[in-house]
């Protein structure tokens, strides 16, 4: 079994910028972000992507799952996690039009135009032989009108194709390999409501709305290439369960096969979705958990002269950003505000490799971007050439600069207004060199 590895080909953007005319001007992403999943080279590589419009959280939430807890045995992956992040973080179907609509012809000047031709570059590259495009669309097609909700004229819940056939190309028999993925998923429905139909739109008869998609352009460069539609009538966890369903039918026919680590069933999604151990790590020296976090974190150290755009983020998940909005930075999962930033513009330092802390009475060795428990108290041992300042502690010191090292901190002598989760248990120890932030270690009382 061969082992599977992340690549990352190129850095999805994190928006940056200031307000004008109520929308947030950005430098437009010039490349698209790819995660390698493989198996083996000499087999079919799938490629997937999410979040073509910013408002349809159910297929960048499928692939972010999909990223995390799915590993492939035999065949490729690539995935682009969200196509139009900027969208994504401010909940909207598309800032600057929609996204899914400039494939056929898009002038130079449009503010996308970087964008498209990364994704274009990308779904012609030459080890691309399937296409798999996820989104949320409304109430449940039916081929024959049933109700307002269940009519052709809705998108939910069905398995797209621009045509039956794409004649001399692998995969080509576009509605075979439909019929397979319906045929999966029906397999597994929640409720006979939520039943799976293959739409074919005929786009080459004159679908001028659909010329302009992105499967469309595939199907021209002779890719086979697929959309899949989860209802917007489902829960967020219902969408990702249905799209994962579809992604898996799909790969089981062109042949890539896979394990995951958990139960696909909507309740397990959710949990994934929801985890509380995902956490955020920012310029490498700063630590956050994604869930729990207060409403607001006040005076936030963030690299001085330095565009958000800028600032490094890793995480388990791939659906994060940052997001100025005026005085704040809103940190955003998807499309979930997690909490708001403010900004403490401070000159950094990086030459904090770690620092050492008693925590109830043994001493151990921390790194800046961790989080440590404690029972009782804890107490910050001296590095020379450093001061610290524990954020909900206060120290009589005449005025001075805070260097709160080798106090012994006790649950009950901090000022709960000061953690930085809702349940009060989690305190900032921030490190300084002379003025310079040099990192941020987290303790949790339990």
């Amino acid at each position: 079994m061969k082992r599977i590895f992340f690549l990352l080909v190129v850095c999805c953007y994190f928006v940056s910028g200031v307000e004008r005319n109520a929308h947030m001007a950005i430098d437009v992403e010039k490349s698209v972000h790819v995660v390698k999943k493989t198996g083996g080279e000499n087999a079919p590589t799938l490629l997937l992507m999410g979040g073509i419009q910013g408002d349809e959280p159910g297929g960048f939430n499928a692939t972010d799952v999909f990223l995390m807890h799915y590993k492939i045995l035999s065949g490729n992956v690539w995935v682009v996690p969200v196509l139009n992040r900027y969208s994504m973080l401010l909940n909207h179907r598309g800032i600057y039009g929609d996204l899914n609509r400039k494939f056929a012809y898009l002038s130079p000047k449009d503010p996308e135009y970087p964008l498209i031709q990364s994704i274009k570059g990308l779904v012609v590259d030459p080890q691309v032989q399937v296409i798999m495009h996820l989104h949320d669309g409304s109430g449940f097609y039916r081929p024959t009108y049933k109700s307002a909700l269940l009519n052709p004229r809705r998108w939910g819940n069905s398995s797209i194709i621009d045509q039956d056939e794409l004649p001399g190309v692998e995969f080509g028999h576009l509605k075979r390999l439909s019929v397979g993925i319906t045929d999966h998923v029906n397999q597994f429905l929640l409720k006979p409501l939520h039943k799976y139909h293959v739409r074919n739109t005929h786009t080459a008869r004159g679908d001028k709305e659909m010329e302009k998609a992105l499967t469309y352009f595939a199907i021209k460069h002779k890719k086979a290439a697929f959309a899949n539609e989860a209802s917007k009538e489902l829960s967020l966890a219902q969408r990702v369960y249905y799209h994962l369903l579809a992604i898996e039918g799909l790969m089981q026919e062109v042949g890539i096969t896979y394990t995951k680590d958990f139960t696909l069933k909507p309740a397990s999604i959710y949990r994934l979705i929801n985890d509380p151990s995902l956490t955020l790590t920012m310029n490498q020296n700063i630590l956050l958990p994604l869930y729990g976090l207060r409403n607001q974190l006040k005076f936030f150290p963030f690299p001085k002269d330095t565009p958000v755009n800028q600032i490094s983020l890793q995480s388990q998940s791939y659906i994060l950003g940052l997001l100025p909005r005026k005085n704040q930075i809103w940190l955003k999962y998807g499309n979930k505000l997690m909490t708001r930033l403010h900004p403490l513009y401070l000159d950094f330092d990086y030459s904090l490799k770690n620092i050492d802390i008693e925590l109830d009475g043994k001493i151990t060795n921390a790194a800046p971007a961790s989080i440590l428990e404690v029972k009782r108290s804890f107490k910050i041992l001296p590095k020379e050439g450093y001061r610290v300042n524990v954020i909900g502690f206060s120290l009589k010191n005449g005025g001075k600069k805070p260097n709160e090292v080798g106090v012994k901190i006790a649950y009950k002598n901090l000022d709960q207004r000061y953690s930085i989760d809702r349940g009060g248990k989690i305190y900032r120890i921030e490190i300084y060199k002379g003025d310079a932030f040099s990192g941020m270690v987290l303790v949790r009382f339990i």
